[in-house]
């Protein structure tokens, strides 16, 4: 009982963080001229901050069936209420998005540094926004059947279990597509040897550019493998049921942590690349650090 309260300290410290990073990375790209890497970025910090404010209502939904006396006729009766927030929908809706978001971006890095004359065609504007407006409808249809069930919690037992599986494909499948892209990214910009004439200006410091957003797009790349390992080999298996019974909510608690995690790491990795983020993010912790100091010389005044 003790290590779920632990957990959902950190929960919400992860939340906390989540909200305020994609807040800001979303209002510094809408504040631009905005590129594909920044639509997908955007679109990423959009599903990130889903991710985090949905995920918050869920914990407060379940805190409440455990620390108030009734409240199940709104939280899991209320079937509305139950599909929206408490079976955690919109979770996996954002969760999903926000892979699809990841791969795209990580396709849309492999073409812009291994094949650049064929980006600029493949990822145009328009051709990013339809691919992005793809991602939330794929999304949207894999709930569908989450809620097929006559009631919020009533899903099929061998469904969940198919679903968990699919589940599984789905993330391993992406975590091996992007690792593959990645990876031959990462040997084209920093392990082959590019001969540019000194008096190429102009192709240095493209060349600088382009390594300095590719490095932050392999850092986010990079946590999300990391934390999202875990959650694909929970779910495969739990579809095979190689889980020991007691532990399948604890095990699923940690996994789910790790993806929240990562949803609020993404943004302050985007701060290293964009000036601009980084000084919203001292004057926001600047502020705080200026308003303990006031409140210690008033006390000290006061004492």
């Amino acid at each position: 009982m003790e290590l779920e309260y632990i957990l959902y300290v950190f929960f919400f410290t992860a939340i906390v963080l989540n909200v305020i990073g994609n807040s800001l990375v979303i209002y510094i790209i809408c504040k631009k001229p905005k590129t594909s890497t920044d639509h997908l970025l955007l679109n990423l910090a959009v599903a990130d901050l889903m991710l985090g404010v949905f995920q918050a209502i869920q914990l407060f939904s379940l805190l409440s069936i455990r620390l108030v006396s009734n409240p199940k006729p709104f939280v899991i009766e209320n079937d509305i209420f139950c599909r929206l927030f408490t079976s955690g929908n919109f979770n996996w809706l954002a969760y999903v998005a926000s892979t699809i978001t990841m791969l795209i971006l990580s396709s849309e890095r492999y073409f812009a540094v291994c094949h650049p004359h064929s980006f600029k065609k493949l990822f145009s504007t328009r051709n990013v926004k339809f691919i992005i407006m793809l991602s939330w409808f794929l999304a949207v249809v894999t709930i569908i059947p989450r809620n097929t069930g006559k009631t919020c919690f009533s899903v099929d037992a061998n469904l969940s279990k198919t679903l968990s599986v699919i589940a599984a494909i789905f993330s391993m499948v992406t975590l091996l597509l992007i690792s593959i892209l990645s990876a031959k990214i990462y040997v084209s910009l920093w392990c082959k040897h590019t001969v540019i004439q000194p008096t190429a200006v102009r192709e240095i410091q493209e060349r600088k550019m382009k390594k300095r957003v590719t490095l932050c797009v392999l850092a986010v790349v990079a946590t999300y493998i990391f934390c999202n390992i875990p959650l694909s080999t929970w779910y495969i298996l739990f579809g095979f049921q190689k889980i020991q019974q007691g532990a399948e909510k604890l095990s699923g608690q940690i996994v789910i942590l790790l993806a929240v995690v990562n949803s609020a790491l993404d943004p302050y990795l985007f701060s290293f690349q964009n000036r601009r983020m980084r000084e919203l993010l001292k004057k926001i912790f600047r502020c705080k650090n200026e308003d303990q100091a006031q409140e210690q010389t008033i006390e000290q005044r006061l004492a």
